[in-house]
């Protein structure tokens, strides 16, 4: 496909920082003053960012950027606990002064193309929009259970967290950037990013003042066993005052952690602190051990929402890479036009919870796009999930109850970063 008539493909660097951040605060309505945009030297990838540069007169200022977006580099756990790389689709955006032109469809065959061509076999997403990535056959492999806990959340007794102790300082992407890094580099959970680098662990600390609403500025907590660190959150209080008193709130960004104890640890300390009366935190699988230690679960106000949208971007690469709950031979018949390595019938055999995957000319037993593979990924959505939703097709009885057995993964799929 080519380039939009009066735009060019080029990389940028940091040379071209404040450029990229004027395209993005246009695209999402926001404003950082002048003395904090400093920040985007160290949060992007200058070496993954790219952009499409006006080239025509007739389409504005000749040299301007139009649009941008850059990758995270990513290893991602998926079933049976490999590590997949993975491009971090982030810092996307269109000037709305070129908007409908076709730039952002380039934009992502650009993305797609240069991940492919660095052995990347997934991308993965956080859509500020859910409508517009699915066009590009991303689909919703994660989703994020939300919580509002009160002060002093009623939990079960685990004997095992209260053993566990906890550190909390002003986080410091110095100090505490290796401890994240560690921790991450250790979960088990399909959907957790293992290996990040420091554009990542930055984009994690970032704490601009601008954007603290009247919070305190961001603090951490490390829960230890012994001296070996097993959790973290970043979080940032906020103080209000109502009629009957204090009310303060307690947000925590982002938190992981290596066990059920130590999860446990993690939220009774963020559920009591002085003054404040509610905890707000994500980040939780629909399965997550917590979720099942609360002794009012009405209380903690669940709510639902999407996280990571996924997009295989090599077929065989991504099917062989991860394990299966069951063996079984079947053909996929997979649409993908944005990427024609992957479009065509596929055949997977299984034996022993591991997949060769080869092309094949025979007749499908299930026919699938793009988006419903990034779905079913990393085991959480089932393929029979979606054929009853109408959006996956099975052409041999038994087929798609047979692949589904097998795509599903022994616990729900979570992401715990947001980026």
């Amino acid at each position: 496909m080519s380039t939009p008539d009066g735009y060019r493909r080029t990389s940028v660097d940091q040379t071209r920082s404040k450029e990229m951040l004027h395209v993005d605060a246009f695209a999402f309505a926001f404003t950082v003053p002048e003395k904090d945009q400093g920040f985007m030297d160290k949060v992007v990838p200058w070496r993954r960012a790219r952009a499409l540069e006006v080239a025509d007169a007739s389409r504005g200022t000749v040299g301007t950027l139009a649009a941008v977006h850059a990758s995270f580099e990513f290893h991602m756990r998926v079933p049976g606990g490999a590590e997949v790389p993975t491009a971090g689709l982030t810092w996307v955006g269109v000037h709305p002064g070129h908007r409908r032109r076709g730039l952002l469809r380039d934009m992502i065959n650009d993305h797609f193309e240069r991940s492919i061509a660095r052995g990347e076999h997934l991308s993965a997403l956080i859509a500020a929009e859910t409508e517009i990535y699915q066009r590009f056959g991303y689909g919703l492999a994660t989703h994020d259970v939300q919580m509002e806990l009160g002060r002093g959340v009623g939990l079960r007794d685990f004997p095992e967290a209260e053993q566990l102790h906890v550190e909390l300082e002003t986080a410091s992407m110095e100090r505490h950037g290796a401890i994240v890094s560690d921790i991450q580099s250790q979960m088990t959970r399909a959907g957790s990013f293992t290996r990040i680098t420091d554009n990542t662990l930055h984009d994690l600390f970032i704490d601009l003042e601008s954007d603290r609403d009247g919070a305190e500025e961001q603090r951490i907590a490390i829960i230890r066993d012994g001296e070996r660190p097993v959790a973290w959150a970043l979080f940032q209080r906020k103080q209000e005052w109502g009629s009957a008193g204090a009310d303060g709130k307690t947000r925590v960004r982002m938190w992981g952690s290596l066990t059920a104890a130590a999860t446990q640890r993690l939220m009774t300390v963020m559920c009591d602190f002085d003054l404040m009366t509610s905890t707000a935190v994500g980040g939780f699988a629909g399965d997550d051990p917590l979720i099942l230690r609360l002794k009012d679960v009405r209380g903690a106000k669940l709510a639902i929402k999407d996280k990571i949208w996924l997009r295989v971007l090599n077929v065989p690469g991504a099917l062989q890479a991860r394990t299966y709950s069951s063996d079984t031979t079947a053909t996929l018949a997979i649409a993908d036009t944005q990427i024609p390595d992957n479009d065509g019938t596929w055949r997977i055999t299984i034996t022993d919870g591991r997949a060769t995957v080869e092309r094949t000319d025979a007749a499908p037993d299930i026919s699938l796009n793009a988006q419903e593979l990034g779905a079913v990924y990393l085991g959480g959505t089932t393929l029979a999930q979606l054929h009853a939703a109408a959006l996956v097709t099975e052409h041999r009885p038994g087929a798609m109850r047979e692949l589904s057995r097998a795509f599903a993964g022994d616990t729900m799929p979570a992401g715990n970063l947001f980026f």
